[in-house]
């Protein structure tokens, strides 16, 4: 049976400035389910290379991943209603736990990302969502700097935007590469395009104590600036919230 349900992470096909997923790529993604399956595409949340021979397990269940990072796997049941568990392991990366929900005959994400694994005193931030709103903004505010595209991308040594994707998906990244126990960050979403709402398809992915501390999601609104979270001392606090779009200027 030919499914009529297309992935929702595929479904926009114009160019991307920056993100990880060329059109060309998505829209493949998009007319796999007609040869009834899937496609997991496994890509580096700096470098956005794809991670290649990687173990990836749905459940229980192992598959790997081809030289282009993508693991190919046959549809879920059409009476199938959950959300299962997704775990992918590779040498030199921090193992990613994440999950991705089946409804419908279909897996309702596909686009994952992975970090290196970093020092102990790094931290690592990856924002990613859908095709809209287009331009998401990641920002990460301390006492004594602020990184954004639009403020400061590079303190040698100490904190940088890694990506900045302007036409959907993602990722943006940054990374800091030593923590000041007497500094304070906050970890900020700017909606920088006037169009379309932050949904809850935009995660953001925080590498901390050199694991995947967190996945966040966040809710809908239409705020043009929310807090996810805040580290202080070393230590994280996850909190999200709408803030003045001042904020994140």
């Amino acid at each position: 049976m030919i499914k009529k349900i297309i992935l929702t992470s595929a479904i926009a096909v114009s160019a991307y400035a920056g993100s990880c997923w060329t059109s060309v790529e998505l829209s493949g993604f998009a007319m796999d389910e007609f040869s009834e399956k899937t496609r997991f595409s496994l890509k580096d949340a700096v470098t956005c290379k794809p991670i290649s021979n990687a173990k990836f397990f749905i459940g229980t269940v192992g598959f790997q991943a081809d030289k282009n990072g993508l693991v190919t796997v046959p549809l879920p049941p059409e009476d199938m209603d959950k959300t299962l568990p997704i775990t992918i392991k590779k040498d030199g990366y921090i193992t990613a736990d994440e999950n991705v929900m089946v409804w419908g005959g279909s897996y309702w994400n596909n686009l994952f990302l992975m970090s290196k694994e970093l020092p102990i005193e790094s931290v690592r931030i990856a924002l990613s969502w859908s095709d809209k709103p287009s331009d998401l903004d990641l920002h990460l505010k301390s006492n004594n700097y602020h990184i954004s595209f639009r403020k400061t991308k590079n303190i040698a040594h100490t904190a940088k935007l890694d990506r900045d994707a302007m036409r959907g998906y993602g990722p943006e990244t940054i990374t800091v590469d030593k923590l000041d126990k007497n500094d304070t960050y906050r970890i900020l979403v700017n909606r920088f395009s006037s169009k379309g709402n932050i949904d809850n398809k935009t995660k953001v992915r925080v590498y901390l104590n050199n694991k995947l501390d967190k996945i966040v999601r966040l809710k809908n609104t239409s705020a043009k600036c929310v807090e996810v979270a805040t580290i202080s001392n070393n230590k994280i606090k996850y909190e999200t919230k709408d803030l003045k779009k001042s904020e994140c200027r």
